[in-house]
Order: structure tokens, then sequence, then C-alpha cells
């Protein structure tokens, strides 16, 4: 027998009132913690009394306001963006065409280990001195950038390819399968449950080092710059709103690479 008007009214209230029940606890649970956390910060803030060492919550707030209000916000946003976005690329794309070659030919594997180890082993600080010497500040983010990609990419790659599964192989050796085909239906679903991860990773690092590189090297023009600025005026309140900007927009880059790089999945 059909059910009545009244009772898929009454199935359709009911998936309603689920929803909105999952939907409320899934604030819920997202706001309670920032709720505890600020509730801290802001008891911290007023036992030390001192916004040069900790700010409270409104004048972090404040400050915020300040900072997205600036004439140069938007200038100052986009430039560190397009240089964390270049020493992505790039690194990304040097960290798949090395692991490729490392792959194929195993002196290639020989003589590049050592100094993936060697990038991986050293400090980014120490990385940034160094360039900064011989670079432009420009041109030494994005490549401190791109140092801090490219081991990640490479090494994640180079595990892929060695989870590729054998018995697939000969499947495709007796099938007389194209190489194209092979890379099509073997080779990279494979490699992308390894560069996905990588990626995700590699961005969150990158981020952290590209704004380091700028504080270091005193980028023009930069979120660098804002903060070191920030900092010799004491303005700490500015320092944290700065660095609400960052946090909001690395979580964001990490979100965007992760649904991009989903897409291509096959």
């Amino acid at each position: 027998m059909a059910p009545s008007i009244r009772q898929l009214e009454l199935q359709h209230l009911k998936k309603m009132r689920s929803t909105i029940k999952r939907t409320l606890l899934s604030a819920v649970k997202i706001a309670l913690p920032i709720a505890f956390w600020l509730l801290v910060w802001q008891s911290l803030a007023l036992i030390v009394n001192r916004s040069f060492l900790i700010p409270t919550v409104t004048e972090t707030f404040l400050a915020l306001i300040d900072v997205l209000s600036a004439k140069n916000f938007l200038k100052v946003v986009l430039l560190t963006l397009a240089r964390i976005l270049a020493g992505l690329l790039i690194g990304t794309a040097a960290g798949i065409l090395l692991s490729f070659l490392s792959y194929k030919f195993k002196v290639v594997n020989l003589f590049l280990s050592p100094l993936i180890t060697v990038i991986k082993s050293t400090p980014v600080a120490t990385f940034i001195v160094i360039l900064w010497i011989m670079l432009s500040a420009n041109v030494l983010t994005v490549v401190v950038a791109f140092l801090m990609v490219m081991p990640i990419i490479w090494q994640n790659l180079m595990d892929g390819y060695k989870a590729i599964d054998k018995d697939l192989e000969e499947v495709c050796d007796v099938f007389e399968l194209s190489f194209l085909t092979r890379v099509r239906v073997l080779i990279i679903p494979t490699l992308m449950r390894y560069l996905i991860p990588a990626a995700i990773t590699a961005t969150g690092l990158a981020w952290k080092a590209e704004i380091a590189a700028e504080i270091i090297a005193y980028t023009k023009n930069s979120i660098g710059q804002q903060i070191n600025d920030a900092k010799y005026f004491f303005e700490t309140p500015m320092v944290f709103a700065w660095t609400f900007v960052i946090i909001i927009m690395s979580i964001t880059l990490e979100k965007l690479t992760k649904y991009l790089l989903g897409r291509f999945k096959v």
C-alpha cells in the first residue's frame, strides 16, 4: 500500500529535523573549541596586561579590521600569494620530472638522492640566509618555496612508483598495451594516491617557509614586511592580525590544492 501524503510529509519532516540536528551538532563541535581557546587567550592577555606581549582578543580583532581595510592589503596578499604559487608550481613540476627520471634511470637516482637528503635535512632558515647573499628578496622567496616542495613531491612519487602492482604490469605486457594506455590505467591512478597527500603537505610547508623568507629578507610588498614593520614598533596586535590572515590563507590554499588534485583522480 502506497504511503499517504501525510506519511510522506512526516518522513520529510523527520529528515529535515535530522539534518538540522546534525548541522547544529557540527557547528557546536567547531564553535566550542574555538570559544574555549579564545577564552584562554583573553584570560592570559588580561593577566599579563601588556598588549605588546599578549594583546587581547578585542585588540587583535580591531587590528585585523585595520589590516583588512588598508589600501595595500590586496596588493600585499596577492604578491605573497603569487610568489608562493610560483614556488609550488615549479617545485611540483620539478619533483614530478625528477622522480620519473630517477625511476627510469638508476644513475639519476644515484646522484640525486644525496642532494634530496641534504635539502630535506637543512633548516629552512639556513637556506634563507645563504640564498639571501646571492639572490634578490623576490627570487629568494620563490626558491625557498621550491626547495620545500620539490623533495616532498619527489620522495612520495618515488614511493608511488615502487608501489605499482607488478602483476598488473605483467597483464599490460600480456595484452601488449601501449605506453600511454599503461600510464592512464595503471601508473597515474597509483601515483595520484601519493601525489595528493604530498602536494597538501608541501603546500603547508612552502607557505610557512615563504613567510619566514619574507620576514628575514624583508621582501617589499609582502606579508613578511608587514609583520616586520609591526614588530619594530611593538605593534603586537598587528602581528597577531597578520598571523590570522596567514592561517586562513594557508588553510584555504591547502583545501584548494586538495580539491583541484582530487578532480584529477582516475
